[in-house]
């Protein structure tokens, strides 16, 4: 069976300790046996019919003062042996080992003001020790000035954190009403934007039926026109129109190829120019770093030819000079410095001696500040504690009255936002009645056909602008021009053809000569929009009695209303 772990002299002096402080705490301090001088609690049972025997004897019984106190004697009497048994288990380790004095004396003479490293030092003189408490009344006294310092900072904290919080709620208030301010005029836009949106919906669909409907119905007078044209004024054949298209769609080709010649070469340019821009951008680009290289080399070479330059001077200015008096000075200060550490020394003791003066004064001066000091450092904290009292009483104020304000404001709010909604409702019904009288107008004039009216003014204006272009065109040439060839006598057929197909006087004096070609085929002057005659028909061309061309339009009759709709 192996041996126990053997009580160091530290352990047994630390358990004296403890055995010390059980003691002081528990048994030789005089409010420990104060308990026992107040009146024992009488116990106020039930009456004695309710009383159970058995219950009774089984309940426990609480202990009288007197139990008590005797049981604290024997504990009192085993924390006295336990101390003495201790003492003398300390008594042998020092009579043992006798080096252990110091740390073991140290451990009990610790206290809640002395510490192990006053102790340490080896005197333990009132004076070194008043010196210590010294220091820490020091210590106290800066952390006194500090709780100071933080007491102002803290008044004035609290006097701007006031100021700030009424600044910020009349800044929050300013900021809610404009966000509420700000929420009824995007919503008022956002209404009128989709009004508006809707609206102009309503005209594009409006317009582009229009514009679909006067589309087909110009197509449709285009398309009439050219057949009128086509089969009653030119009655030209298909041999003609087979020749003319035949012109016309070798022209196109012709153009048609000459763009393509002509992209063809603009892209082969361009590819050209492309590859030799490239070329000339890389050939820029290495002419530039060539540069910056060839700089970076010259300056280089520069550099390290007056590194050369200055390093032959300083050999040649270190093996060549006369001393200086600096040199002197520092050959001087080699020399003393062997007597250096005496003087130094010297100065040391002076020092010390000076500062041991000074801390003997002082500790007889702090001596004599330590009651002052103590009251001092009461009177402080008092007012520490009413400050931090009154800042908590302030704040709860402060939240208090910001919460009552609050609450007002969101009920004006409240109250401000059902008259809104009133308001708006209003204007909302006033706008709904607004659109159902528009909406009234537009179906009585539907009913009353305005916008029948209105396209049949705009039919008549278009017919007037068609008789007024016819009007004012120049009359084209006859597809056959006279000869001056032999007519037959007795049936005079070619006389009857050059009178029916014959050109006018003007057309006939420019003839074209025989070698050259004839003009590309041009766009059909029907292609232009015709007007319609009164009453939807189209005016007859009447023909002159004895001449062989044909009569003048007749002048327009312009009857039609015009209608500010459809203008």
């Amino acid at each position: 069976m192996g041996r126990g772990k053997r009580e160091t002299p530290e352990e047994a002096f630390e358990n004296l300790r403890q055995a010390f402080d059980t003691l002081k705490a528990n048994h030789s301090d005089a409010w420990c046996w104060h308990e026992y001088l107040s009146d024992e609690p009488k116990d106020d049972g039930g009456s004695d019919s309710d009383v159970d025997p058995e219950k009774e004897e089984l309940k426990p019984k609480k202990r009288t003062h007197m139990d008590r106190l005797k049981q604290h004697l024997l504990t009192c009497v085993s924390e006295l042996n336990r101390c003495a048994q201790a003492a003398d288990t300390c008594f042998f380790h020092m009579c043992c080992r006798e080096e252990k004095m110091k740390p073991c004396v140290i451990i009990l003479g610790t206290s809640g003001d002395v510490d192990e490293d006053m102790l340490a030092g080896g005197d333990a003189s009132p004076q070194k020790i008043m010196a210590m408490l010294q220091a820490k009344l020091g210590i106290a006294n800066d952390k006194i000035v500090m709780l100071e310092a933080e007491i102002e900072d803290l008044k004035t904290k609290l006097c701007e954190s006031r100021f700030e919080s009424e600044d910020r709620w009349k800044r929050w208030q300013n900021n809610a009403m404009l966000c509420e301010d700000a929420m009824t005029k995007l919503h008022n836009m956002s209404t009128n934007f989709r009004d508006l949106t809707n609206n102009n919906n309503q005209l594009t669909a409006d317009y582009r039926d229009l514009y679909l409907r006067h589309l087909r119905a110009s197509r449709m007078m285009i398309y009439k026109g050219r057949q009128m044209l086509r089969d009653q004024v030119f009655k030209v054949g298909r041999k003609e129109n087979l020749f003319y298209s035949f012109h016309g769609f070798i022209y196109t080709l012709q153009k048609e190829k000459e763009e393509r010649v002509r992209r063809e070469h603009e892209a082969q340019r361009d590819r050209v120019e492309f590859a030799l821009r490239n070329e000339v951008r890389f050939l820029l680009c290495e002419s530039d770093r060539h540069s910056v290289a060839v700089r970076r080399l010259a300056l280089e070479a520069g550099r390290l030819k007056q590194d050369r330059r200055a390093f032959a001077l300083r050999i040649m200015h270190k093996n060549r000079r006369p001393y200086e008096i600096m040199e002197y000075c520092l050959w001087v200060w080699e020399l003393w410095q062997p007597i250096r550490r005496q003087l130094v020394l010297e100065k040391a003791l002076e020092a010390e001696q000076a500062a041991r003066d000074a801390t003997i004064q002082m500790l007889v001066q702090t001596t004599q500040q330590l009651p002052p000091l103590a009251t001092c450092i009461d009177n402080l904290q008092e007012d520490l504690v009413m400050e931090q009292i009154a800042h908590d009483v302030s704040k709860r104020e402060l939240t208090a009255a910001g919460a009552r304000l609050y609450s007002g404001m969101v009920q004006q709010l409240r109250v401000h936002r059902t008259q809104e909604l009133a308001v708006l409702y209003r204007i909302s019904e006033l706008e709904v009645e607004g659109l159902k009288e528009r909406i009234a107008v537009l179906e009585r004039e539907i009913a009353e056909d305005r916008h029948i009216h209105a396209l049949k003014g705009m039919v008549v204006d278009l017919e007037s602008n068609l008789r007024r272009a016819l009007d004012r065109r120049k009359q084209r040439a006859f597809v056959v021009p006279p000869s001056k060839d032999a007519k037959c006598s007795q049936c005079s057929r070619e006389s009857l053809l050059r009178s029916w197909k014959g050109l006018s006087q003007d057309a006939a004096s420019e003839e074209v000569p025989p070698g050259d070609a004839g003009p590309p085929l041009r766009s059909s002057s029907s292609l232009g929009s015709l007007s319609l005659g009164m009453k939807g028909m189209s005016p007859r061309f009447v023909l002159p009695a004895g001449g062989s061309k044909l009569a003048a339009l007749p002048p327009p009759e312009l009857r039609g209303t015009y209608s500010a709709v459809w203008r």
